[in-house]
């Protein structure tokens, strides 16, 4: 895989460069400094991965991003994003016009753990690209898939059962709320999607999104400006109720519990990664399993990973349950959603463009 630095700082082109160097099958093509010199490296010589700076001299990164989606469109592109306001917002609005993702900068003041903590993020980085391409080239026969729960590296969440719980012939007779687990090509894909919910809404909004500290807040205020439905960063304690949105903030696990009076509300902990992810699907849809609802709607949308799919079989155990998964031609990475599928537990399988019009539907149909 052939990669391409751009940042306008000699010292972040450096360690990004002896970052990826060290990936094994990636080979650094070039580090440059500005916009116009990396559309002119794109176009003299192949490059399957761009790394682009938010804030740059000439041309800034979402200026880049915008030429690279329309000369290079076959090219992924990565954000590199300090972690301030101003580069959080800048960048979520790169991932909603295509950017396939995107690193912080390193924030540690230990070195060797900076570079550490970089070389994972990349590695991450690589392997989104390398299923993407994949996803694209192959599109494997539905048949043919297996059907037994796939292993989840790492994943301290419990093992799932080797028989999946039946796919229903009818949604629940009554839901109580609808819980959505996204991860890479979330913001764009939850842009699309949220939107096309009603101010009616009946049904409470509960989302992880898998996303580092301060970014979510950022997504979080992007997407109240054009939903119809009020979306707020969830914090501890508060109740879930309709016509809100919430948003599991970054680095911290989000749960649905019953308090005293026998209402939902939310916590929030700072337990152990799960699935190698804090906020994780997993730990939200494991606690919503937990308080007795009449049913409820699980939707998992574009992300790399397994993430969700664990937590989709449990809320199948344990209470009525519409699943939902988002299809392979419109997932930005087909792997959260490949993971539920695979384990049948799907009842049904859309593209993002009729899923707001079917939860709509669902909600309004039932008590």
């Amino acid at each position: 895989m052939r990669l391409l630095i751009v940042d306008d700082t000699a010292l972040y082109r450096k360690l990004l460069t002896d970052a990826a160097s060290q990936l094994t099958g990636v080979e650094v093509a070039g580090a440059v400094a500005s916009g116009p010199l990396a559309l002119a490296r794109l176009a003299a010589e192949p490059i399957d991965l761009v790394l682009l700076d938010v804030f740059m001299p000439e041309m800034n990164g979402p200026e880049v991003l915008e030429r690279v989606r329309r000369d290079f469109p076959k090219v992924a592109v990565v954000m590199i994003s300090g972690a301030t306001g101003a580069d959080a917002s800048i960048t979520i609005n790169a991932l909603a016009n295509g950017a396939l993702d995107f690193i912080p900068k390193p924030q540690t003041t230990s070195f060797s753990e900076g570079m550490t903590r970089l070389r994972g993020q990349l590695q991450h980085v690589v392997n989104m690209v390398k299923l993407r391409r994949m996803n694209t080239a192959v599109a494997a026969p539905r048949a043919a898939m297996p059907t037994l729960p796939l292993p989840a590296a790492g994943s301290q969440s419990a093992p799932a059962a080797v028989l999946a719980p039946r796919r229903r012939v009818l949604p629940p007779a009554s839901l109580d709320l609808l819980l959505i687990g996204v991860s890479t090509g979330g913001p764009r894909t939850l842009q699309e999607l949220l939107p096309g919910l009603p101010a009616d809404y009946r049904l409470p909004v509960v989302i992880v999104q898998h996303m580092p500290p301060l970014f979510t807040s950022t997504l979080a205020e992007q997407l109240d400006k054009v939903c119809n439905l009020r979306v707020a960063e969830a914090v501890d304690g508060e109740r879930v109720v309709p016509g809100r949105i919430l948003l599991a903030p970054g680095g911290r696990h989000l749960e649905i519990i019953r308090n005293s009076d026998g209402a939902l509300v939310t916590r929030l902990t700072d337990d152990a990664p799960v699935n190698s992810c804090r906020p994780a699907v997993d730990v939200l849809f494991n606690s919503a399993a937990k308080c007795a609802l009449r049913g409820v709607i699980s939707l998992i949308l574009t992300g790399m990973g397994e993430d969700g799919a664990g937590g989709v079989a449990t809320l199948k155990s344990a209470l009525p349950t519409w699943s939902i998964a988002q299809d392979e031609a419109t997932s930005v990475i087909y792997g959260m959603p490949l993971a539920v599928v695979r384990r049948q537990l799907e009842d049904e399988v859309l593209p993002l463009p009729q899923i707001a019009s079917r939860l709509t539907e669902l909600a309004r149909s039932r008590l």
